[in-house]
């Protein structure tokens, strides 16, 4: 079969009914409850022809790897979503956030954009391949992830499974409008704390203040140079101190305070050199004053990531994009973080971002996805996985 034919033969009413369908699914993060959605999706893509593999981390919680086999003469193709969303927020919806409701040409509801919509997609797009019975040369591999939101715990487990790589791209459906991202910043996550020593707050000379060290160790904190080099896509580092706990009662001097910090990294740094530099900063601390006390703990840890523009597998996606909807994309970069901070390093593949949400209504009240790009994108992935591995 042509696969172009195929593309063209494509319509809505299948994306649209899976999309509705995998919103009324709930699996809000936390508490995750993905093992409901993967066992429906298990259930399409089997039917469909693929393999289905569910991957159980507890008895609530699931991943599912999906296989449309081939003759395995070349490399496999991987395309990854998350099953996850995030929580609904105490804003009021427009429409229920898990009724699917259609409406102005969109699907409303929570994960339309992130990234329900996105793995609709792809579900559909390896669906209509299976269906055709056209022969592959090398894999199609879906990787549905579960715990994306918080700590890519499905994606963690499967980049684990090195007989399935390496693979020629990672295709991830975060929401971009169907533009095409190639790279992604890292995220570094600090909890740091300072320990002191309670007193009565009417005495607080017989205590050691643990918040006031801690304005200490910020100060320093806020003036510390880390080094990094502007990257062309992603542009500089950042930092944000963004949670503070201390203390217990008025009438007491804290003896403990802790507070968060989120870093953003660009190809280049080193995660580990910059927690050295902060140990070096609390030793500092330490030298000129006897009484302080303080330490720092790595809470997330995700290098980021990132595809040279010039990469054969950048310049095909691209040019396939360019076929369907006219203009060729000119590759960017993301801020956030995704499942290739794991995937993309494990299967030894370039990376690529391209999905039909709108990236500024990810976690935002009254998400919702535009059909017209949903259906674009059904297009997007049987064709690019049609020319890749066939």
């Amino acid at each position: 079969m042509d696969i172009r034919k195929l593309v063209d033969s494509i319509e809505q009413t299948e994306v649209v009914s899976l999309c509705q369908e995998l919103i009324r699914i709930v699996s809000v993060n936390p508490p995750g409850d993905e093992i409901r959605i993967a066992k429906y999706v298990g259930g399409i893509l089997s039917k469909a022809g693929l393999e289905v593999e569910i991957i159980h981390h507890s008895p609530e919680r699931a991943s599912l790897l999906a296989v449309l086999k081939s003759s395995r003469q070349i490399p496999p193709l991987l395309y990854s979503a998350h099953l996850d969303t995030v929580p609904l927020g105490v804003e009021k919806w427009i429409h229920g956030p898990f009724d699917a409701v259609i409406s102005e040409g969109r699907i409303w509801g929570r994960g339309t954009a992130d990234m329900k919509g996105g793995m609709a997609a792809l579900i559909v797009a390896a669906a209509e391949l299976a269906r055709s019975g056209v022969p592959l040369r090398g894999d199609l591999i879906l990787a549905l992830t579960a715990g994306e939101e918080v700590d890519s715990l499905g994606a963690t487990v499967i980049a684990s499974r090195t007989e399935l790589g390496p693979a020629q791209a990672v295709i991830i459906p975060e929401p971009s409008d169907n533009d095409v991202y190639i790279a992604e910043k890292g995220a570094l996550w600090l909890e740091l704390s300072t320990h002191g020593k309670t007193a009565h707050g009417a005495m607080p000379e017989l205590g050691e203040n643990a918040v006031l060290m801690m304005v200490d160790l910020i100060t320093e904190l806020r003036q510390l140079q880390i080094p990094f080099k502007e990257h062309p896509m992603l542009g500089g580092f950042s930092m944000s101190v963004n949670t503070i706990q201390g203390g217990m009662k008025t009438n007491v001097v804290p003896d403990g305070c802790a507070v968060t910090v989120d870093m953003r990294t660009v190809p280049g740094q080193s995660h580990e050199a910059i927690v050295g530099l902060i140990r070096e900063m609390i030793a500092g601390l330490s030298r000129r004053n006897t009484s302080f006390r303080g330490s720092v703990k790595v809470t997330n840890d995700r290098p980021p990531v990132e595809t040279p523009p010039e990469d054969a597998a950048v310049r095909l996606f691209t040019g396939i994009v360019e076929e369907l909807l006219g203009e060729r994309p000119t590759p960017k970069g993301v801020k956030y973080y995704t499942d290739a901070t794991a995937l993309a390093p494990a299967f030894k593949a370039p990376m690529i971002i391209c999905g039909p949400g709108d990236p500024k209504l990810a976690h935002q009240p009254n998400e919702n996805i535009i059909i017209e790009k949903l259906v674009q994108a059904v297009k997007i992935y049987t064709l690019t996985a049609g020319r890749f591995l066939i």
